[in-house]
């Protein structure tokens, strides 16, 4: 009898270690003791015994145990991980002086630039985690990637998981976000691999328009900052953006040209192969590691030393090795969308292709092998896509057939046309004449339009299953019974009915975060959807954030707003109790008077001398002024927040009170499953 499928060691460890990895992170978000690792590594230990004894002989134990080992790895190392992302090591609120070295440069959505630094010092002591440093038009002086800076000013530290998982910012290890407003000094730093970065940059914007130069840096070196949004949103919407993720797209085409030379060269295979693998880590580093170039690099280092030593390469096998190497140097990666999107693609290849490609048989060879990859992968990032993104592009699966292979083919002249003006600039004209046909296909996507060609919604992670399942059933890699094969719609169904029941009750989490002020208090609400700030009398007075909002509630008198013009905030919309006083006008930003209203996935409703709020299920209670139990009645709301005007604000929750002035900044998680604290500020 066949096995129903091979076991592939890297493959198993590969999983152990994500599973390690996902483990500890429900731990940390629970708020559960690291112990509780403990207890699936000795259940499956103990499982080792029966499992010897029934198979016979250690092969199959010691299988068990290394898998075991690489659960038992990850789990630590997230949890240490979380550990050292939670320690306080700077007070906020206090100005420090920061020093560290430019990781990476890059320009925000609005245009304004930004430093993310590593190696960092603050008041000269060393601290964990990278910062993120957004600068005004005045910040100081020039800076760039391998750069030492120093500054002073305010951090404020992040939050490692938020929305039910862990944060954009803790993926990418910065741990605090600051804004420079003036006084940065900087001082050179040699840094090769930044140093390249900057020369294909220079070459470029030198050669080239800037839209342009733009586009070929980002194929070049998968920074994408410099793009305006309206191309980057047209090659999204046309499900070609991937071209700026330097990958196996980019590192495969590289390998492949540097294989061909150097074989009509007749070099030793050794030392070919010691090239090939310099000259893609070289590229790598250009590209700050990124785990899709990362991934790129073990998997065709895996292929070149396969065929140095004449072996056949296993490609699960070697994509697995890449994930195990990646989430070795940083366990987060696992949760970055780059790594996922990555992953997907070559796992979709290796999975479906075969298959994809014998529905396709009636086409000629070559033609049916290059539509089953790009099909397959396509499919296979578009759970991924939905997401992380929210929509997919019914376009991408025709464009991904014409402009893929374009693409490659003008990525081999343009990157050496760019390597040669970077080291010979009256090389320039060459680099002109390769960026052209790039130029010509920015017009044609940007021009042409796929915004209809978008299917958007909100999708949840509980997708991720029934393709998974989905995948089982077609893939040529596990060998089902025909008994299984045929009842294996019905069951996919039923599974999808029932994640589908689960994902309506679990969906939907927000930030919430009480603030007291000297006139009154403040709450931020941050979902998803956008964050809505609730103030109570003088908003100059709120400790809250509120420059980071989108909608702006008033909870008060007709005069709330008055220190909303003081301060230069602006907003997209802001609310007003129903039988408030008209105000004039705040410039562009509508106000809407109502007694009831939706924002953010949030319900609000005023009710006499307070604001009602019920996030997923969970009631919040803001009373202005004072205690008014008489005129209304808190009583079955899970928060309530009292503003005693010159007296600050006082949060009751959980039966007991809690002075905000006192006690500092109050941050629950709140859930369609229910609510907890998980991060309380200090203040000093």
């Amino acid at each position: 009898m066949r096995k129903p499928f091979n076991v592939r060691v890297p493959v198993l460890m590969a999983t152990a270690l994500c599973a390690g990895i996902v483990y500890s992170t429900v731990l940390a978000y629970f708020r559960l003791s690291g112990i509780y690792i403990l207890i699936p590594v000795l259940i499956v230990l103990a499982a080792c015994i029966p499992v010897a004894i029934i198979k016979g002989g250690v092969s199959k134990p010691l299988i068990i145990i290394g898998a075991t080992l690489f659960f038992l790895t990850g789990a630590i190392y997230l949890l240490a991980e979380y550990n050292s992302f939670q320690s306080l090591e700077v007070l906020e609120d206090i100005a420090v002086s920061v020093s560290g070295k430019v990781y990476k440069t890059g320009v925000t959505s609005g245009g304004n630039r930004y430093l993310i630094l590593s190696d960092v010092t603050v008041n000269g002591e060393a601290v964990k985690g990278k910062v993120a440093a957004y600068l005004a038009e005045n910040a100081g002086e020039y800076c760039r990637r391998g750069y030492t800076v120093n500054f002073y000013t305010q951090l404020e530290k992040q939050n490692f998981i938020e929305f039910g998982s862990v944060s954009y910012n803790a993926c990418r290890g910065v741990k605090y976000v600051c804004t420079v407003s003036g006084g940065m000094r900087s001082e050179y730093r040699f840094d090769l691999f930044g140093e390249i970065n900057h020369a294909f940059e220079r070459a470029l914007y030198k050669n080239t328009d800037g839209e342009t130069a733009a586009v070929c840096f980002a194929m070049l070196t998968g920074n994408t900052d410099a793009i305006s949004e309206g191309t980057l949103a047209a090659f999204r919407n046309g499900g070609i953006a991937h071209v700026f993720a330097v990958s196996g797209l980019h590192l495969g085409v590289i390998f492949g040209v540097l294989t061909f030379i150097f074989k009509k060269l007749r070099l030793n295979r050794y030392v070919s192969t010691a090239l090939r693998i310099a000259v893609l880590f070289t590229y790598s580093g250009i590209c700050l590691f990124s785990p899709s170039s990362v991934r790129a690099l073990v998997m065709c280092s895996v292929v070149a030393v396969a065929g140095c030593f004449h072996r056949k390469h296993d490609g699960l096998n070697a994509l697995a090795s890449a994930a195990v190497i990646l989430l070795l140097i940083n366990p987060l990666y696992l949760f970055s969308v780059g790594f996922t999107l990555s992953f997907a693609a070559v796992a979709g290849i290796i999975l479906l292709g075969r298959n994809i490609g014998r529905l396709l048989g009636f086409l000629p060879e070559k033609l049916a092998s290059a539509l089953s990859a790009g099909l397959s992968a396509q499919v296979a990032v578009y759970p991924v896509q939905l997401t992380a993104f929210g929509y997919i592009s019914a376009a991408g699966l025709f464009l991904n057939f014409v402009f893929i292979p374009l693409i490659s083919a003008l990525y081999i002249p343009l990157f050496i046309c760019a390597c040669v003006s970077a080291v010979v600039p009256a090389a320039g004209g060459l680099l002109e004449l390769s960026t052209l046909p790039v130029n010509l296909i920015i017009n044609l996507v940007t021009e042409c339009g796929f915004d209809n060609a978008v299917i958007s919604g909100d999708f949840a992670n509980w997708i991720y299953l029934p393709f998974a399942l989905l995948v089982i059933g077609v893939t040529d890699k596990l060998n089902l019974r025909p008994f299984l094969r045929s009842a294996y719609p019905c069951a996919f169904a039923v599974i999808v009915l029932v994640l589908s029941c689960v994902s309506n009750l679990t969906d939907g989490f927000a930030i919430v975060e009480f603030n007291s002020g000297y006139d009154g208090g403040s709450v931020t609400i941050t979902t998803s959807q956008g964050t809505v700030l609730v103030v109570t009398e003088n908003l100059k007075m709120q400790s809250g954030n509120s420059a980071a909002a989108d909608v702006l509630v008033v909870l008060g008198g007709d005069d709330g707003l008055t220190a909303v013009t003081a301060l230069g905030e602006e907003y997209q919309r802001v609310y007003m109790r129903g039988d408030s006083f008209p105000l004039p006008s705040l410039g562009d930003t509508p106000i809407y008077y109502c007694d009831s209203f939706t924002e953010c996935g949030v319900y609000f409703t005023y009710r006499g001398n307070a604001l009602t709020v019920n996030v997923y299920g969970t009631e919040i209670t803001l009373v202005q002024n004072e205690r008014v139990f008489d005129t209304f009645s808190a009583e079955g709301s899970d928060f309530e927040l009292y503003c005693f005007g010159n007296n600050g604000a006082v949060l009751q929750a959980g039966g007991c009170d809690y002075a905000l002035d006192v006690c500092g900044t109050m941050h629950y998680e709140i859930s369609k499953m229910g609510y907890k604290s998980f991060h309380v500020i200090p203040r000093e």
